[in-house]
């Protein structure tokens, strides 16, 4: 099984595109290194707009898929330890956010408060550019509600959305290995 784990990364880089119209435009998004390492450091680069103010609950439907030495798998919604994990629809994408890395209002990273995102839920972004560029320290996954899906190349869907209606669709391509 470890030699099938090893076997992945298959991507360099994190791939992205948009699937459809929403009102976070984004021209630059980038994730390094690539693959993902956990435990480690995660760079996020993300430079974007947003054509009107983004408030309240960001609901999500996010959609994965895994593979591991070429064989691909969706991964379907578990529940672990109380928290949904997987290819689920979740409430506030800014709570999972914030619970996979690890963010609070103490830690926030001073990239995104310049950003006026405070990691406080709900969110409450102005209209207005962003450009984010901070480092994030991702836990082992084994300590995570995650620890089973951390390792391959995935294929991720996300879909959010607040009360006001679409924010993004977003697909994303990367590959995660443990340190």
């Amino acid at each position: 099984m470890a030699a099938i784990a090893l076997a992945s990364g298959q991507y360099s880089k994190l791939e992205w595109s948009l699937c459809g119209q929403g009102v976070l435009d984004i021209q630059k998004l980038e994730a390094t290194p690539m693959p993902i390492r956990h435990p480690g450091e995660l760079v996020l680069a993300l430079t974007a707009s947003n054509r009107r103010e983004i408030k309240g609950a960001v609901k999500s439907k996010v959609t994965i898929k895994r593979a591991v030495s070429g064989l691909s798998l969706a991964i379907r919604c578990y529940l672990v330890n109380g928290n949904q994990v997987g290819s689920c629809s979740y409430p506030d994408l800014c709570q999972l956010l914030n619970s996979v890395l690890s963010l609070t209002p103490e830690n926030c990273p001073q990239n995104l408060i310049d950003n006026s995102i405070n990691c406080k839920c709900p969110w409450n972004l102005p209209k207005r550019s962003l450009d984010i560029n901070s480092k994030f320290n991702l836990p082992d996954a084994e300590t995570t509600p995650i620890s089973w899906i951390g390792t391959g190349d995935f294929e991720t869907k996300i879909e959010a959305s607040d009360p006001k209606g679409k924010i993004v669709c977003l697909n994303l391509k990367f590959s995660v290995k443990p340190l």
